[in-house]
């Protein structure tokens, strides 16, 4: 396990469940990185992350950066969404780098976790290296499986 996967799929997981998402998202907004301090430590990384955070009436949404994955499974950036109102409801994806061996071309995967289930939804956003527009573009994904806006349709076989 590379430092930088540990920080997707343990540390800040960890994070969120001992400080609670809510919290972990408040901290987002106010762009405080110092509170992220302590997960670059424990993967002895040094990292100086970006951070979005948007409110999305009712969901509270927070993006930032990790390092810049090496590795297959290791996440470009990671999102949080809490429900405002609702305590217990929050989701965590992440945006992972994968390889497509046929075509021989890199592209993103959007998971998420869930306690121990790790859940692989498809194809991420293309990156841009716009950090601006890559945390928008991120948000959409991950907020396509919460609030659907495009019509889904069902084989019929």
């Amino acid at each position: 396990m590379t430092p930088t996967y540990a920080l997707a799929h343990v540390f800040i997981p960890n994070l969120i469940k001992l400080k609670g998402a809510a919290t972990v998202i408040s901290a987002l907004e106010r762009k405080e990185k110092a509170y992220l301090d302590q997960l670059w430590t424990q993967a002895h990384v040094t990292h100086e992350p970006k951070i979005s955070a948007v409110l999305r009436d009712p969901y509270r949404i927070g993006v930032l950066t990790l390092p810049p994955p090496k590795e297959l499974g290791e996440a470009h950036m990671v999102g949080l969404v809490v429900k405002k109102g609702d305590p217990a409801y929050s989701r965590y994806f992440t945006l992972e780098h994968d390889y497509v061996l046929a075509k021989k071309a890199d592209r993103t995967l959007l998971c998420e976790r869930e306690g121990q289930k790790h859940t692989k939804h498809g194809d991420g956003p293309v990156l841009t290296g716009d950090f601006e527009k890559d945390a928008v573009a991120f948000i959409d994904c991950f907020m396509e499986l919460i609030v659907p806006t495009r019509v889904q349709r069902k084989n019929t076989y």
